[in-house]
């Protein structure tokens, strides 16, 4: 993952961890729809280092 990408993914981490403090859930839509954008990013860079090194 380069650095957009990280920077990307820790913004967004830090807006679900903001979402989940002031909606006091972990169970919220938005927290829940900000985690499933979070585990999105995290497949593709996986997806990306595992293809990577096959070649």
């Amino acid at each position: 993952m380069d650095k957009l990408g990280t920077a990307q993914l820790e913004k967004l981490r830090g807006q679900m961890v903001a979402t989940a403090t002031r909606k006091q859930s972990l169970l919220h839509r938005e927290v829940l729809l900000l985690s499933e954008m979070l585990d999105q990013i995290i497949i593709k860079a996986q997806k990306e280092k595992c293809a990577s090194r096959k070649t």
